[in-house]
């Protein structure tokens, strides 16, 4: 089958690492356009080929298939030196994006200042477990209107003034912990970092926007994931941008009507890197097992990841949130062995009541105690398994109450870390979109 493929956009549904980027790897090659449209450097896709793992942090996931062009929407924030280092590990493994790359020219600036600021806030007794990388203070300097823009860039003549006010805050915020170099010497080193970057700075949304009329395919790439949605996750222990539907709107110039479908991402189990709440977290040897099985350690940051049970309600919300046509799940393949697998079905209050609701107050979650459903484990492998019929009867079981728990259904199932690794579920609007 070959019909033509929906503007398909791809987020996560948990605390992010769900595995996204081998989504967007395999379905790459049906889109001409892929773009990232929110987000920094704190996000990492990992994507593995013939067994050689190759990360991603800010340039979007289609730079392996040399068809796709990719875009950066105007809702990322951009550390150019670590965009450039990218680039150049891409170019070394043999992936060029020469001639094929736009940079919104709205895209906002991570800049050093931004770095010690977050640093500073990290060292001290309120942190919330960010990855240091100066992204919240772009945000909230951009929300504050001192935002440095790609634009900016090309206007060497009054970058230092843009520079300014920023540096000003933070330096008088931090005093003698800001450690910042002059000025000067930010606006010369910004201008040399710019440079190989220039002719790819546009107007992005342009470019989108007559992609979508001309009727060219576009796949929308989303970094971290809903439960860390500033707006919809589980705040204050979220990321500073909205990494649900509605960022990819505001992060694109797009309208709503350029979208056809929605794919969820989720793990067969939950994860989450950082404080904040996580109601099935597991503290014992199941725990550990998860996460040495799964290789639960952050791409970006190398961060050991707190690992639980399948956590329904907030994939449920995250599929309501995002109106979810059908969910990717991944590495069922992890629990391979165990002798029981669980779901969390819902939480129990101080009171004894059982909800799904999710807590709007940090402080709601300390009470909830997890009411999880046990399944009988499988000593068949489900590693490799492209066929629905070959799954294991008791993991073909957890897989549909999983799905049945989130009222979502399951489009694609992935069973190892690999491109072959996995199959689309038949009867799906995924169907015939990976032959």
């Amino acid at each position: 089958m070959n019909r033509p493929a929906p503007n398909l956009a791809i987020l996560g549904l948990q605390w992010g690492d769900e595995g996204k980027g081998k989504l967007v790897d395999l379905l790459s090659p049906r889109y001409r356009q892929v773009v990232r449209f929110q987000g920094g450097n704190n996000a990492g896709h990992t994507v593995v080929v013939d067994g050689q793992s190759i990360a991603l942090h800010q340039v979007p996931s289609g730079a392996l298939h040399p068809e796709c062009f990719l875009v950066v929407g105007s809702g990322v924030v951009l550390n150019l030196e670590v965009f450039q280092q990218e680039l150049d590990r891409l170019k070394q493994r043999g992936f060029e994006v020469t001639g094929r790359l736009l940079m919104s020219e709205k895209a906002h600036l991570i800049l050093p200042y931004h770095i010690a600021l977050d640093r500073w806030r990290e060292g001290g007794a309120s942190k919330i477990g960010t990855t240091g990388r100066g992204i919240g203070p772009a945000y909230e300097m951009k929300a504050a209107r001192m935002g440095v823009r790609l634009a900016d860039l090309k206007h060497p003549d009054t970058l230092r003034d843009k520079l300014r006010q920023g540096y000003d805050e933070v330096s008088i915020r931090l005093g003698q912990d800001a450690d910042l170099p002059t000025l000067d010497a930010m606006t010369e080193n910004l201008l040399q970092q710019a440079q190989p970057i220039l002719p790819c700075i546009g107007d992005a949304q342009d470019h989108l926007y007559k992609a979508w009329k001309r009727g060219e395919t576009i796949l929308f790439e989303g970094a971290q994931a809903t439960l860390l949605d500033l707006d919809h996750g589980t705040y204050p222990f979220v990321t500073s941008s909205n990494c649900s539907l509605g960022g990819l709107f505001t992060g694109t110039g797009l309208s709503p009507k350029a979208l056809d479908k929605v794919l969820g991402v989720g793990k067969a189990y939950t994860t989450r890197v950082g404080a904040g709440p996580f109601p099935s977290e597991l503290f014992d040897s199941v725990g550990d097992r998860l996460r040495e099985v799964g290789r639960e350690f952050g791409t970006t940051t190398g961060r050991p990841r707190r690992c639980g049970w399948f956590d329904a309600p907030i994939t449920a919300h995250a599929c309501r949130l995002n109106g979810v046509d059908g969910i990717g799940l991944m590495k069922l393949d992890v629990l391979d062995g165990f002798p029981e697998v669980g779901i969390v079905l819902g939480y129990r209050d101080g009171e004894g009541r059982v909800t799904t609701r999710i807590p709007t107050c940090i402080s709601d979650w300390d009470q909830l105690k997890v009411e999880v459903k046990y399944f009988k484990g499988w000593t068949e492998p489900t590693r490799g398994i492209k066929e629905l019929s070959k799954l294991p009867k008791e993991a073909r079981v957890y897989v549909e109450a999983l799905a049945e728990s989130i009222e979502t259904p399951i489009a694609y199932l992935s069973t190892g870390p690999d491109r072959v690794e996995g199959f689309v579920y038949p009867g799906t609007f995924l169907e015939g979109m990976l032959d």
